[in-house]
């Protein structure tokens, strides 16, 4: 596996389980879950520039949609369900 891929999916998996502590009101992270997505947005694309996994597309995809989906709407973690299965098809593939 590519180091940019391992270090895009493990930021990935990051921010869900930040995202899922923020949901279940167990902690509150604020501005930090938002500056984590900016370095799992820029990780994300430097991952797909460099190992040219195309199911990438449909985690940046996902990724560019979040600004658009307010926190506890079903949309949000769908997104990031979506993101998910983007890098897990990278990384199987």
């Amino acid at each position: 596996m590519s180091p940019f891929l391992a270090v895009g999916f493990g930021l990935y998996a990051l921010n869900i389980l930040v995202g899922l502590a923020a949901q279940f009101r167990l902690a509150h992270f604020g501005i930090w879950h938002h500056g984590l997505y900016l370095v799992v947005f820029v990780s994300t694309v430097l991952a797909l520039v460099f190992t040219r996994e195309w199911w990438l597309l449909l985690t940046l995809g996902c990724l560019a949609l979040f600004p658009k989906a307010r926190p506890r709407t079903w949309l949000h973690p769908t997104l990031g369900l979506g993101g998910l299965v983007g890098y897990l098809l990278a990384v199987g593939g």
